[in-house]
């Protein structure tokens, strides 16, 4: 059966593996690609989720939680943005808000202005 795949669903992923100081393991992540290009290639592109969270939060990190369906808190990592082969797609685990996904948006704008 094939993976259906949509914007704003968080994945575990395997990001094994990686070189030097690249994000690495199996993770969660948000798929941020539009819907068309998960059914025209076969990559998808991500954000890696991070449970270290560190104790002052920039505008381009966005907190996330239990209520996404991970199992604590956790920071999205815009800076860590990427593109994968749809075979990197472990499981999915949840969903993000609208509003959350603005959020992620907005933060993403910040990095390439």
């Amino acid at each position: 059966m094939a993976k259906v795949i949509k914007r704003g669903d968080i994945w575990t992923i395997n990001l094994e593996p990686s070189i030097h100081r690249e994000l690495h393991k199996i993770r969660p992540a948000l798929i941020i690609s539009n819907d068309l290009i998960h059914k025209q290639t076969f990559h998808v592109i991500v954000i890696p989720i991070s449970s270290q969270v560190p104790s002052n939060i920039g505008p381009e990190m966005v907190l996330v939680g239990k209520k996404e369906g991970l199992d604590k808190e956790s920071v999205i990592l815009p800076l860590f943005i990427r593109s994968i082969d749809q075979k990197r797609l472990v499981k999915k685990i949840g969903k993000l808000a609208k509003t959350k996904l603005l959020e992620v948006e907005e933060s993403l704008k910040l990095l390439i202005k």
